[in-house]
């Protein structure tokens, strides 16, 4: 865990956003990598305006596996609120998460996923 950038290290020791969100969840996905074990959930609160895409307004996590799956699960839904929910948002997420918490280390890369 001293490997991990020190904001990683205070997601895994105090997670935040862990469940659906206060108002519940528009949608959930589900994400396991079957090499180490990581099964993560997500739940995405979304604001709907008319004429625009949606909006996350809101994201909560499940997730057990390996340390840096879960850091990242709960440095993601930090980052999710005001991301539009379209095929953009991986990428928009990944260059939040970079800028966020740097780019992760090869054996952390799986954690993205």
């Amino acid at each position: 865990m001293e490997r991990f950038p020190e904001i990683l290290r205070d997601h895994l020791q105090r997670p935040r956003n862990v469940g659906e969100p206060e108002g519940g969840a528009d949608l959930r996905g589900e994400a396991r990598n079957a090499a180490c074990g990581d099964i993560v959930v997500l739940f995405l609160r979304l604001d709907r305006a008319p004429g625009s895409p949606p909006l996350i307004a809101a994201a909560g996590f499940l997730a057990q596996g390996c340390p840096a799956a879960m850091a990242m699960a709960s440095a993601s839904c930090e980052l999710l609120p005001g991301l539009a929910a379209d095929a953009a948002l991986p990428e928009a997420l990944a260059a939040r998460l970079t800028a966020h918490v740097g780019a992760p280390r090869p054996a952390h890369r799986h954690a993205l996923a």
